[in-house]
């Protein structure tokens, strides 16, 4: 608990420290999950639940995106992770968007932590046509790191605004796994169809989200139980 108490109050400091013309954009979110399922992947053993919190900076219209994220399992420290990622979001050609980006992954917390063996790497790509009904995208992630291979996503969006504060999300994903943290050997194929539900209410400056998934594990090699996990999110803008 100190740890995520510390993690929230640097991403705190981070923001009054910088002046007033650097900032553009901040976003604090926190998730309560029940789970933390992962491209298939069950991430924290045994069901446990985990809290999610991130910090992300946007500079407005130069196309960059800082992000912070952070997974606390409350019984497993070698689950715990700290990722770092940035994004450039390309300016958008008539219905068409286009973003890349660079990920560093962490497990900072194992016993004998070391940056070869307990970080990896990834480079993505994403397009989408944001403008049509369910809002496609398709996005190629490839980890040059101990990950070891490519992952491709699929995924759709359809939100409804019930009323001025509330809105409905739909959304449906498909993952190809092409050997990304899989055995040396293994086949790539399919691995993961997911939906989900969520739930978002506006007030002043804060958003909150109960949320529900639902993971279809289609490889062997990922897992052979499928998994339903819900949460909720916090977040202020």
């Amino acid at each position: 608990m100190k740890k995520i108490i510390l993690f929230c109050l640097s991403a705190l400091i981070i923001n009054l420290s910088i002046p007033n013309f650097l900032q553009a954009d901040f976003r604090y979110q926190v998730d309560f999950t029940s789970r933390y399922i992962w491209r298939g992947f069950d991430l924290n053993p045994n069901k446990q639940p985990a809290l999610q919190p991130s910090f992300e900076y946007s500079c407005g219209d130069c196309g960059f995106t800082l992000n912070l994220w952070s997974s606390f399992s409350f019984n497993d420290k070698d689950s715990n992770e700290i990722d770092l990622s940035f994004t450039y979001d390309f300016k958008p050609v008539e219905n068409f968007s286009l973003k890349a980006g660079f990920i560093f992954y962490g497990w900072y917390f194992v016993d004998n932590f070391s940056f070869k063996e307990n970080t990896s790497q990834e480079v993505f790509v994403s397009a989408g046509l944001p403008k049509l009904f369910f809002q496609p995208r398709l996005t190629i992630f490839y980890d040059f790191g101990n990950g070891d291979g490519f992952y491709i996503l699929l995924n759709s969006l359809y939100s409804h605004w019930l009323s001025k504060s509330w809105q409905l999300n739909l959304s449906a994903s498909l993952g190809y796994n092409g050997g990304q943290w899989l055995a040396e050997g293994v086949d790539s194929g399919f691995s993961d169809f997911n939906i989900g539900l969520s739930l978002l209410f506006k007030t002043g400056r804060f958003e909150l989200s109960p949320f529900a998934h639902y993971t279809v594990v289609l490889l062997d090699a990922i897992g052979t139980e499928n998994h339903f996990f819900f949460g909720i999110s916090v977040i202020y803008k």
